[in-house]
């Protein structure tokens, strides 16, 4: 794929290529045994969108982007009070019991001397809504700072992985239908213009996968990921240099 397209198309980023566009691709793999089956060109067809020759190149945006719904709307579904249930939020909040009191009390700390919001405080005096605020504003300033901070490149790489687990989970709405397309598709070919059976038995052997994968796997991965993250998140919180923080300035 050219640096040109994939820039001017926004999928230059690892994130853009891993995380919505791959998963996208990866939904149309049940087709391959029907179109090995019926002789299509399938393969042709996502090597010419890998390339971004063309048209090829909106295609692979209106794909990511596809990927990206489908992954939020899953993401809503794991998560309803996303992004307040999500771990980086969940276990700031002062009476979240899945972490110990003293580890929360250190990050608050760290919370405040890095973005000069006080957690604790807001827990004490506020209301519950306007502590709800003030642990996502302090989560969103601190993953703006780890963006392109050394400390959060582990930060960066679980972020990736969750954005791919989430877009493919979410994606199970388009790939496991097609999966059991293929299969009917391939069995009727078999039946009727004598297509061959390996292809069938292959698209049978992927359905009967990916029905329970879909369901009952990905989702518990998605969810292993998140937390995967919010790990990491900690971790770079603790690596961060404070600088001239808010806590100095004021002084």
């Amino acid at each position: 794929m050219s640096n040109h397209w994939l820039h001017y198309m926004n999928l230059s980023d690892p994130y853009e290529r891993k995380a919505r566009f791959i998963p996208g691709l990866v939904t149309a793999l049940p087709l391959l045994p029907l179109a090995a089956a019926y002789r299509l060109p399938l393969s042709s067809w996502v090597g010419v969108l890998v390339s971004g020759a063309g048209l090829a190149a909106a295609a692979a945006v209106f794909v990511s982007h596809l990927a990206s719904a489908f992954g939020n709307r899953l993401q809503r579904e794991l998560w309803p009070d996303w992004p307040h249930d999500a771990p980086t939020h969940r276990w700031l909040w002062p009476t979240n019991n899945e972490v110990s009191g003293q580890q929360r009390a250190l990050w608050c700390e760290r919370v405040r001397a890095l973005t000069g919001l006080h957690i604790a405080a807001a827990a004490s005096h506020d209301s519950p809504e306007e502590t709800r605020r003030v642990i996502n504003d302090a989560v969103v300033a601190l993953r703006a700072r780890l963006w392109q901070a050394p400390e959060g490149e582990r930060v960066r790489l679980h972020n990736t992985d969750f954005g791919f687990a989430r877009n493919l989970t979410g994606l199970r709405l388009v790939w496991m239908p097609l999966a059991v397309l293929s299969t009917i598709g391939c069995w009727i070919g078999f039946a009727w213009v004598h297509c061959p059976l390996l292809w069938a038995l292959v698209s049978t052997a992927l359905a009967v996968i990916a029905l329970p994968v879909g369901w009952f796997i990905l989702p518990a991965y998605v969810r292993l990921k998140a937390h995967q993250y919010g790990e990491s998140f900690f971790g770079a919180l603790a690596l961060l240099d404070v600088g001239v923080g808010p806590l100095q300035q004021s002084g």
